[in-house]
């Protein structure tokens, strides 16, 4: 029997796209190229723990601009931020937005199909820039709305950033349902009254969840299935 909703949310990373560790590598390796030439003498694992540790800490809104993200990173690693070109390094960011994550085989024809029949929101827990990503892998085009923690200042499972997406479609929650990989999202959709749905591919399923044994009123082991209950 078809599910009377008229909303699907969906999560992005281990949902949509998996992080691509060589792509992200790749990235970084183009950014220590450039702090090697601003006097940057450390290595490229300190580099890495400190972009990794801001990229983190801009999840829930912190910094209010790229630029602010750049000039705290240039302050870490220090290197005179006055010398260094922040175009540069916006280009070699954008340049390496579409390898640093890559969509799950599937994911296209399943939004496609969702298009159709529902109004879409992308709902996610993400660092500073990561629109430019969805942009890059052609995912906007899906979404009526996209709510982005680091943009609204509330990350998943805080019922804030449910009900931002809920009131931006104008539903209902018990007409809408929330699609993810992980336990600890879904606990807080269904808090505000949202149906879940557990998709079991990424590796954090059980990361944070209050209830390890949580039950969603679905579940599947990919993203490439969940048309079969919508």
């Amino acid at each position: 029997m078809p599910l009377d909703l008229d909303g699907v949310l969906i999560d992005f990373g281990d949902t949509l796209a998996y992080f691509s560790d060589e792509g992200f590598r790749r990235y970084e390796e183009a950014l220590l190229v450039i702090f090697r030439s601003q006097g940057y003498h450390g290595s490229f694992e300190r580099m890495h723990r400190i972009f990794r540790e801001l990229i983190v800490g801009s999840t829930s809104g912190e910094l209010e601009s790229l630029h602010e993200f750049w000039d705290l990173f240039l302050e870490k690693l220090g290197i005179n931020k006055s010398g260094t070109p922040i175009r540069k390094l916006e280009e070699v960011r954008i340049h390496y937005s579409a390898m640093i994550f890559e969509l799950y085989e599937g994911a296209f024809q399943v939004l496609s199909t969702l298009q159709k029949k529902y109004h879409l929101a992308l709902v996610s827990n993400c660092a500073i820039g990561t629109s430019d990503i969805i942009e890059a892998l052609d995912l906007g085009k899906f979404f009526e709305l996209i709510v982005l923690s680091y943009e609204v200042g509330v990350r998943k499972p805080d019922r804030r950033i449910y009900l931002e997406a809920i009131q931006g479609l104008k539903l209902e929650p018990e007409k809408c349902i929330f699609v993810a990989d992980e336990i600890s999202d879904l606990e807080g959709a269904r808090g505000v009254g949202l149906k879940t749905m557990l998709v079991k591919q990424g590796s954090l399923t059980t990361h944070d969840a209050e209830d390890p044994y949580f039950s969603p009123d679905f579940q599947c082991q990919h993203i490439a299935e969940i048309t079969k209950f919508l």
